[in-house]
């Protein structure tokens, strides 16, 4: 079955906050980084659930998911949720880009997550 992969605002402005951020420190490498990330988010398309839940799913009361992108510090977690049954079918719905060095997300990071 094939995912329709959608990004909510949230995830959008982690995108875009991120590539500014390689874009001051590594020119050379933010479009390659970013053709990446969307590389690697489309691939959710097929099998979502291949993706572990994250650690702080529980403490959060939502089955959430990662995908990892990056390397070393550099390392983003791509964190969504599966919806078999959403109006458009089944999709796969990105909340945040997370970098991996960060802080555990919490309910107040996935607040704005529209």
């Amino acid at each position: 079955m094939a995912y329709t992969v959608s990004l909510s605002g949230a995830a959008e402005a982690d995108a875009s906050a991120a590539f500014e951020h390689i874009r001051e420190v590594a020119p050379a490498s933010a479009a390659r980084w970013l053709t990446g990330l969307f590389a690697t988010m489309r691939t959710l398309a097929d099998m979502p659930a291949r993706c572990p839940i994250i650690p702080e799913a529980a403490e959060l009361g939502r089955p959430l998911r990662h995908l990892l992108y990056g390397r070393r510090t550099g390392t983003y977690r791509i964190i969504f949720d599966i919806q078999e049954d959403s109006e458009e079918g089944p999709r796969v719905r990105v909340l945040r880009i997370w970098r991996a060095v960060r802080d555990a997300l919490s309910a107040e990071d996935l607040e704005s997550e529209h």
